[in-house]
Order: C-alpha cells, then sequence, then structure tokens
C-alpha cells in the first residue's frame, strides 16, 4: 500500500480538518495511533466530524475508511461535505467514504473492521442512558448492547480507539464551569474505568488508558491530575476478543 504522511501533507491535512497547525494534528495523531497497524486495514470512524482520523487512517496507509456522521442532516450540516472536499484535495478520493448514517444502520461488513475510532462520541451512543450507567443496572445493560453491536462488525484482534472528557474534574466540584471546556456537560460523561468494565462485557480488552496531552507542553500534561483540573479528558485504547 502506497500511503502520503510527509510533513506537508499533514500540514494541509490538519489545517483542513480544523487543527491550528500540521505539528499539532501530527501530535495527536501520533498520541491515539501509537503501535496501531494502519496500513492495509479496513477503518471506520464513528460521528467522524470533519474525518480528522478518518484522514489520518488514509494517509497511514488504510486502504479502506469509512465516516459516519448521524447528525451531518441536522445542525451539523455541510459537515461530511466539507470532510469530502478534504479528501479530494488530498487525492484520497475513493479510498475515504463519508456517510450520513447511524452505526446501527451499517450493514455488518463481509470484511470487518480493523479499527473503530470514536473521537469524543462515546456518550451520543444513547445519551439518555450514559447519565445513569454508573447508577442504573438497564442503562448499563443498554449500552452493553450497543457495544456488542459493534464488536460484532470487527475482527478478533480490532482495535478500538475512544476519546472523550471523563466525569470526575476539578470545576464542577466547585460548583463552577471550567475555563478550558465551560460548554461540557459533565453529567452527560462518565469515567474511563467504568467505561473499561462496559467494554469488557461486550467483548473488549483494555491495551491502555491515556491522559490527553496539553499544547505547548504535553510532555508535562499528559497524566490524570493535569487533566483533572483541566478537561479530564482521556485516551482508552482496546482489542476486540
Amino acid at each position: 500500500m502506497v500511503y502520503n504522511d510527509t510533513s506537508e501533507t499533514l500540514d494541509m491535512a490538519g489545517r483542513l480538518v480544523g487543527y491550528a497547525s500540521g505539528s499539532r494534528y501530527q501530535m495527536r495523531g501520533d498520541f491515539l495511533f501509537q503501535g496501531i497497524p494502519l496500513v492495509d486495514a479496513h477503518v471506520l470512524e464513528i460521528g467522524c466530524g470533519s474525518g480528522a482520523w478518518a484522514i489520518w487512517a488514509a494517509l497511514h496507509g488504510a486502504r479502506r475508511v469509512i465516516g459516519i456522521e448521524p447528525e451531518a442532516e441536522g445542525s451539523t450540516q455541510g459537515t461530511l461535505e466539507n470532510m469530502r472536499r478534504s479528501v479530494t484535495a488530498l487525492g484520497l478520493h475513493g479510498r475515504v467514504e463519508a456517510r450520513a448514517e447511524f452505526l446501527h444502520d451499517l450493514p455488518v461488513p463481509d470484511d470487518p473492521y480493523d479499527l473503530v475510532i470514536m473521537y469524543n462520541v462515546i456518550n451520543h451512543l444513547d445519551e439518555e442512558s450514559v447519565v445513569a450507567l454508573h447508577q442504573d443496572r438497564d442503562a448499563y445493560n443498554r449500552y452493553v448492547a450497543r457495544l456488542k453491536d459493534l464488536r460484532r462488525r470487527m475482527r478478533p484482534g480490532g482495535w478500538l480507539i475512544v476519546a472523550d472528557c471523563g466525569r470526575d474534574n476539578f470545576w464542577p466540584r466547585l460548583g463552577m464551569p471550567s475555563p478550558f471546556v465551560p460548554s461540557i456537560e459533565w453529567h452527560k460523561h462518565q469515567n474511563p474505568t467504568l467505561w473499561i468494565d462496559l467494554f469488557r462485557e461486550a467483548g473488549f480488552l483494555r491495551v491502555d488508558l491515556r491522559w490527553s496531552p496539553l499544547q505547548p507542553f504535553p510532555r508535562l500534561t499528559a497524566n490524570r491530575f493535569v487533566q483533572y483540573l483541566t478537561c479530564s479528558h482521556f485516551v482508552l485504547r482496546l482489542q476486540a476478543v
């Protein structure tokens, strides 16, 4: 598989998908995908938005990538069209496809996914249930069922990347909005330890849990303490069993 991850291409891709620079895009991509094979992979990005990680996967050798954005026909109208323009500008037409579909509307593929990316969307699979996952067994079981539906679309050993904000954060404990993410509704999120339990019941095993780095000091900020004081943003990486 021929692929293009040169600094010039990554700089162009980063700006197209909304990053201030190619270096920031590359830093985040390297953090998310470290050690995950992308060459010749079949990839799905759920809630793809601008297609940042669908495009990253294709630039690094994925043979087929699908990005789905369920709300593309509502408040985010035009998002997928922007993604398609970026795909064309980067010469990825034919390898990256953008669809206005929900996960449950996608057919189970004959060629299972090698990698699924869920960047800041895990809590949107069922917003009514997610607020009660930690205290309502019925809500918990509904979410496990949704994750099992995802699991059956993946090959054994396939990778899953889940990024989101956890529920615990310094600012809401003070009764204040976080100055770093002032619009976040903390009660609609859950901590990574709970997600790990749900994914285990759905047929996934945790590989690692990472706390997201912050620019311009990524090495100093990629830890739970700094994230607790800022965004509580984590990256959970798992494999299908």
